[in-house]
């Protein structure tokens, strides 16, 4: 489904025209652009606010409206409207008719009645409304995620831009200055198409409460989709004290002038040689394997399990202080390698799961931290005593976890827990079905292992008679927030059902090189639309570097392409460095439910600062170049893409505050 980002300026001259007018309609149009999946809702053009049918005047004010907007390189994009009474939140049958007339010349058109009720609360005052599949008929968009919330497809840029509305009408009566066609046919000196003498007060009185903690001038790179790479070369960026991104905008543009003119803080300059992006995501990690990473990998996968990745888990849960030593090294060494944001599985003990967690927050890690669950093992010393037990012990975790960060301001809680089924072999069916219910009670994620060996496959098969996919569907285990790792054994039917449910895949390629006897077939995955990201899968795969993971999703992709040229296949299964690129960031973050991944306004600042060369000819690390450089192409990114490591990366910030390289975290 397409997202909405409403810029600040956009909600606020919507806010000022209902205001202005209470007790009557108001109607306008809402301008923007489209990048891929999002639709940016830049601006709005307020219309008028005497109205019962799509008059004459609606008529011109609209085709008025339209060539503004293309003369700003923009389109309309949607319609508003606020109704007389205050609890009427109905789109008017004049308003479905300019809507699907917008509609007729941009499909992905969206409708907001402005809820009256909510316009002095503080919370967002849209309702959105969407047109419904093949008719002329719009609805209120209704999904499990109210909008404007976390994990809905509208988003405002500036999450607090309801309280700044209300204060600017409150404390300085913008409102009034704000002027719509009607006004205008009134007053011809009103400028209702710009309201720029509003928009320009209103810019100054904000930047005296703006809080822009940090601002950076220069080249920013990111995925919004996949198969999108964008280069955006000297653009401004704000990030306020939360840690959120406000503005991303281009340095010569009008509105990046007005807020660099506003600014008291000193602007950080991105080096020619450099480029801001957006941090990877890990969505699979063993955290006490990190004990042996690179060790034993001779060995079948359940051999393996037994003879080392038991062993250690069992070793940190007896130790506190080897698992805090081993937890800590583990944040610093993801944090080094640019991992913004991990998928974890730890162990079946609380306190060593603990340990984790405050190891992660600690360093300024994003980590989603499993307790494992597990009340079967081929190894007796290392497994729980009983289904019951384990699903109180999976309670207290979450309970503990979210205990361990509620001192933190919610912007800076950075651990969360999973529930997590370590996989099917290991849990009993009434352990599976306990932690069903429990994921829903609690509201949280599900990570476990699907599909993974052929081994595996079987040994399910044999003993519950059914596949591991179905195990888990049954237990309501595979849900929009359930992540399973490596499904290299899934074929295209339970990829569908992935798809469906909306589950993500964790793609492991190194891992699965040693333990799956067959490659995770990503490129029919994207093709589905089922969501992906990469996994290191530590210590299953020896690398926990995702560039790492990137170059061998690649490398494995080539290759099953490759026997499908020899087998007469037509459609190509491999992927590219970009679309890689789009896996370890934004693909990663909205397989975790996360807003980071790209810079746009609302999102978390969530970054890395990637150097390619000092000077115009001196490479950083790997990276050697024998001609002068001019700043960062498409050719330089790749190279950095293949032979790049840790000595391109200057520095690392998570919503919005720097990762010292001595463990503690100061701000940007």
């Amino acid at each position: 489904m397409v997202s909405y980002s409403l810029s600040e300026n956009a909600y606020l001259k919507i806010f000022f025209h209902a205001a202005k007018h209470p007790h009557l309609p108001v109607n306008g149009v809402l301008l923007g652009k489209q990048a891929s999946d999002v639709v940016v809702i830049e601006d709005v053009i307020p219309l008028l606010h005497h109205w019962t049918s799509l008059s004459p005047m609606m008529e011109i004010g609209l085709d008025l409206a339209k060539g503004h907007a293309e003369a700003r390189e923009m389109t309309l994009v949607g319609y508003y409207q606020a109704s007389e009474r205050l609890d009427d939140t109905a789109l008017a049958p004049v308003g479905e008719r300019v809507a699907q007339k917008i509609r007729d010349q941009f499909n992905d058109a969206v409708a907001f009645v402005i809820d009256g009720d909510k316009l002095g609360t503080g919370d967002p005052a849209l309702l959105p409304y969407l047109p419904q599949p093949s008719t002329s008929f719009w609805r209120p968009c209704i999904t499990q995620s109210p909008a404007f919330t976390t994990g809905s497809n509208f988003l405002l840029a500036k999450a607090d831009s309801p309280s700044r509305a209300i204060a600017l009408v409150r404390d300085h009566n913008l409102h009034e200055k704000f002027g719509d066609f009607d006004d205008h046919l009134e007053d011809v000196t009103i400028d209702w198409l710009r309201n720029s003498a509003c928009r320009s007060r209103a810019l100054s009185l904000l930047s005296t409460v703006m809080t822009v903690a940090t601002a950076f001038k220069g080249t920013l790179v990111h995925c919004p989709s996949l198969g999108q790479l964008e280069v955006l070369e000297d653009y401004i960026l704000l990030v306020d004290h939360q840690g959120f991104i406000t503005y991303v905008g281009p340095a010569d543009s009008e509105t990046s002038e007005e807020f660099l003119a506003q600014l008291d803080i000193p602007i950080t300059i991105i080096p020619s040689g450099g480029f801001l992006l957006p941090t990877f995501c890990d969505l699979h990690l063993h955290a006490p394997q990190f004990l042996f990473q690179g060790t034993g990998l001779h060995l079948p996968l359940m051999q393996w399990l037994n003879e080392y990745g038991f062993k250690s888990e069992e070793s940190l849960d007896s130790q506190p202080e080897l698992a805090k030593v081993v937890y800590v090294r583990l944040a610093e060494r993801l944090r080094d390698a640019g991992t913004g944001a991990v998928l974890l599985f730890g162990t079946i003990n609380n306190t060593a799961n603990l340990i984790l967690a405050e190891a992660m927050q600690t360093i300024g890690i994003r980590a989603l931290v499993g307790k494992l669950s597990m009340d079967i093992s081929s190894r007796p010393s290392y497994k729980e005593p009983s289904a019951l037990s384990s699903l109180q012990s999976a309670e207290e975790f979450i309970n503990g976890c979210r205990d361990l960060v509620s001192s933190y301001e919610p912007h800076r809680r950075l651990v969360e827990p999973v529930i997590t089924p370590r996989f099917v072999p290991t849990c009993s069916d009434e352990l599976l079905q306990g932690l069903g219910k429990l994921a829903r009670d609690k509201g949280v994620r599900i990570q476990s292992h699907l599909a993974e060996a052929h081994e595996e496959v079987q040994w399910v098969l044999s003993e519950r008679h059914k596949d591991d996919i179905d195990v888990f569907d049954n237990f309501d285990l595979l849900t929009e927030k359930t992540v399973q790792a490596h499904c290299t054994f899934l074929d295209s039917h339970m990829l569908s059902r992935m798809a469906g449910s909306c589950s993500a895949v964790a793609h492991c390629p190194l891992s699965n090189s040693y333990f799956s006897e067959k490659p995770f077939p990503l490129r029919e995955a994207l093709d589905l639309n089922v969501p992906v990201g990469l996994g290191t899968d530590i210590a299953g795969g020896y690398s926990i570097d995702i560039m790492n993971s990137m170059r061998q999703a690649v490398a494995v992709s080539r290759i099953r392409d490759g026997t499908r040229k020899l087998s007469g296949g037509e459609r190509s299964l491999a992927i590219d460095w970009k679309d890689a690129l789009y896996l370890a960031t934004k693909g990663g973050a909205t397989a975790l439910g996360l807003a980071c991944g790209v810079f746009q306004a609302g999102a978390p600042f969530d970054a890395q600062c990637i150097e390619l060369y000092k000077e115009s000819n001196k490479g950083v690390g790997a990276l050697d170049f024998f001609e002068p450089q001019s700043g960062i192409t498409l050719g330089i990114l790749e190279k950095w893409w293949c032979i790049g490591d840790e000595r391109n990366r200057r520095e690392i910030w998570i919503q919005g505050q720097k990762l010292d390289v001595k463990n503690a975290v100061v701000r940007a």
